[in-house]
């Protein structure tokens, strides 16, 4: 019912506008058109267009609100109504001058044409209406903001530690997934020399390597687009110290940050000055499947091992597993039991043996 009152004014102030307007443009310029009665005529077309205008308008703008609060959660919507009360404060203790005036009568307008003059009181009311609406749309806009940065800096209501990137996670780009999903928790602090290094790797003579370096970058904009507040970008560098391996590690000291790496080399040198650090392929490989001897397990053998009785097949993530009496069962799908299971600095290798009731493997 609001938004059909709001809408009615809404098209009520654009027709009476275009009708006005269509009575000063004819009155004062007669000769534009020879009609029987131009006055009437551009009252009615612009009338109309003005009804079109603010119709069309104003259902766009009933449809997106109504859809946005559709989308949004209770507390989220708590925080956009403080917004919007502290917002409509703010436009009007800016206003009181302009109210002051209106009040007072120092701010009417007279035009010599009577029509434009009937358009003033309809001026006087819209500008501090559509200022009212500006502020308060800035004022949900920023507490929805403050309350996703706060959201995301706390969690059980202790401050997350910021994660320092450096190179290998950012060309690797599976951290951004992390941060989207939530696994990473803190504002993501990249150093400008990191930067640097990107953009000479994406104007690299290296197809492969150039096209990944370009897709970090794209990745990282997409990520400061969505978390503004969260990506920092910072110019501390430390042209002293030649090795960049060693300007992320003082620089992760001195901001008292996690870094997040894919360089196991880079791993070791942040132990070694206590700095705290996430590897993500250790991420990645303690999340692979958890299996045991004497586990049953069905795969695809695709090649020959090393041996010429193994066989080789991958598991979905990608773990290697080596059938030891596989060599004869290439391209079939085979059932095989764990006999052990080997962990190393590549990943986790599962070894297999052909199971006691496997039939002869079915072909794919």
């Amino acid at each position: 019912m609001l938004f059909q009152l709001l809408r009615s004014l809404l098209v009520l102030t654009g027709t009476i506008t275009g009708v006005a307007f269509g009575y000063a443009v004819a009155s004062d310029y007669p000769e534009i058109v020879e009609l029987e009665n131009p006055e009437l005529t551009f009252a009615v077309l612009l009338g109309f267009i003005g009804y079109l205008i603010f119709s069309i308008t104003g259902r766009g703008l009933q449809e997106w609100i109504e859809k946005q609060i559709d989308q949004t959660n209770s507390s989220d919507l708590a925080w956009s109504a403080l917004g919007f009360v502290l917002g409509l404060l703010c436009a009007n203790l800016l206003l009181i001058p302009f109210y002051i005036i209106i009040f007072n009568g120092m701010g009417s307008m007279n035009f010599e044409n009577r029509y434009l003059n009937s358009v003033v009181p309809l001026f006087n009311l819209t500008l501090p209406l559509g200022f009212n609406l500006l502020l308060a749309y800035l004022g949900v806009r920023i507490t929805i903001r403050y309350r996703k940065y706060q959201n995301r800096i706390h969690f059980d209501g202790v401050c997350a530690k910021s994660k320092l990137v450096d190179t290998s996670a950012v060309t690797d780009g599976r951290f951004v997934d992390l941060y989207r999903l939530g696994f990473l928790e803190g504002n993501i602090i990249i150093p400008k020399f990191v930067m640097n290094e990107l953009h000479l790797i994406s104007n690299s003579d290296e197809k492969l390597k150039a096209d990944r370096g370009k897709k970090a970058l794209e990745m990282l904009k997409s990520l400061k687009s969505d978390f503004p507040d969260n990506i920092s970008i910072i110019e501390k560098d430390f042209p002293e110290i030649p090795e960049i391996e060693m300007r992320i590690i003082k620089l992760a000291i001195e901001l008292k940050a996690t870094l997040v790496t894919q360089d196991a080399n880079m791993k070791r040198i942040a132990g070694i000055e206590n700095v705290v650090s996430i590897n993500i392929n250790d991420l990645a490989n303690a999340l692979k499947p958890v299996f045991i001897s004497g586990e049953d397990l069905e795969i695809k053998i695709t090649k020959k091992g090393k041996e010429a009785h193994q066989g080789v097949g991958f598991l979905s993530d990608g773990t290697m597993v080596v059938i030891e009496d596989g060599g004869e069962y290439v391209g079939k799908t085979v059932k095989t039991r764990v006999s052990n299971i080997l962990q190393t600095g590549a990943g986790r290798m599962v070894f297999c043996r052909i199971g006691i009731n496997n039939a002869e493997g079915t072909e794919e």
